[in-house]
């Protein structure tokens, strides 16, 4: 058996992880995409204006593919290990479930390298989800002044999504146009620039107008004009991350990587019983469907100015990977023993 096939399991599980990580990667580009519809079919917001946040979602798939794809490939190639009857064999000659997870070891290195550089970069933007609103009002009065050079004789104007407003790109310069989200105040400015976690907006040249509040006073509404104006308090369409982006990065990649061995590992020690396809899959996606619930829960409850204390939470996002196998493998055990077809 060893001559025809020196690993029994390496080569199965790195096909199993490429494929299971393709597939989640497609179906987390679709919710993408399905996300982007409306301002793509938006004929007023041009494709460059939305590329940031396009990016942003690019990395998110990316990172939910790897982490995900991961400990299911592993998972579905140690259950076919079980049902070949491979792992017993394994077994019986010394070899323990331990030494079958450090055959992994070398793409374990891989996915785990891929891991921390998507999540790295996506951890940049969870950070700061003010950037990429920064990085639209860029897109859009850069927009604005390629209408201008093309000298195009009708103003353009640029939505600006996330934001309710838009740019008017006019001869005599570009202006922001938007209603304030605080007390529906019209407002115009010449440049915006939003604070990292989306709760403060600087306005240039702002000038506003305050609605009357009965129709005898519209002749007394009042106008105000200021060369820098400040509004905070702005609730934000997604809350900032207050966790490190080197942190972030660490924590996923780690849960990962002992999603990926608790499931492995789980497969082995229940080698006497085949588990089925579709409970192995549930047995690889516990894990990182757990640790990404736990760790979306703490990034959002560490204070602004956290303490070195509260670095230590982190450590839960593993120990849940690891309960939600754990959990799984269990669930698995009391159901009916899979058996081949055609088997009686």
């Amino acid at each position: 058996m060893r001559g025809t096939s020196p690993d029994p399991i390496a080569p199965v599980a790195l096909r199993g992880a490429a494929v299971a990580s393709l597939l989640v990667l497609l179906a987390a580009l679709v919710g993408a995409a399905v996300r982007l519809l409306p301002w793509v079919l938006d004929p007023s917001i041009p494709w460059a204006t939305l590329a940031p946040f396009a990016r942003s979602l690019l990395a998110i798939a990316i990172e939910a593919a790897i982490l995900t794809g991961w400990p299911v490939g592993w998972a579905i190639a140690t259950a076919r290990l079980v049902e070949r009857g491979e792992a017993r064999v394994l077994a019986s000659v010394g070899e323990r479930p331990v030494q079958t997870l450090l055959r992994l070891a070398p793409q374990a290195l891989l996915f785990a390298i891929m891991l921390a550089v998507t999540s790295l970069a996506l951890g940049r933007d969870a950070a700061a989800p003010g950037r990429i609103v920064g990085a639209l009002l860029a897109e859009g009065r850069a927009a604005c002044g390629r209408a201008q050079d093309a000298s195009e004789a009708a103003p353009a104007t640029h939505a600006v999504p996330f934001v309710s407003a838009t740019w008017l790109c006019a001869p005599s310069g570009a202006r922001l146009v938007g209603r304030a989200p605080i007390g529906g105040v019209v407002f115009t400015a010449t440049g915006a620039h939003v604070s990292d976690d989306l709760r403060r907006i600087d306005l240039e040249d702002a000038r506003l107008a305050l609605p009357a509040s009965t129709k005898a006073e519209a002749s007394l509404a009042v106008r105000i004009h200021v060369g820098t104006l400040t509004m905070r308090g702005l609730a934000p369409w997604a809350q900032a991350s207050s966790v490190p982006p080197w942190l972030r990065a660490l924590v996923v990649t780690f849960s990962g990587l002992v999603a990926s061995s608790a499931a492995v590992f789980a497969l082995l020690e229940l080698r006497r019983r085949r588990v089925g396809t579709v409970a192995a899959v549930a047995i690889g996606a516990a894990g990182p469907l757990a640790a990404l619930g736990a760790l979306r829960g703490l990034e959002l409850r560490v204070p602004e100015v956290a303490s070195g204390g509260w670095l230590f939470a982190f450590i839960l996002v593993p120990m849940a990977a690891v309960a939600a196998v754990a959990a799984a493998a269990t669930v698995a055990t009391l159901l009916p023993v899979a058996r081949r077809a055609g088997t009686k």
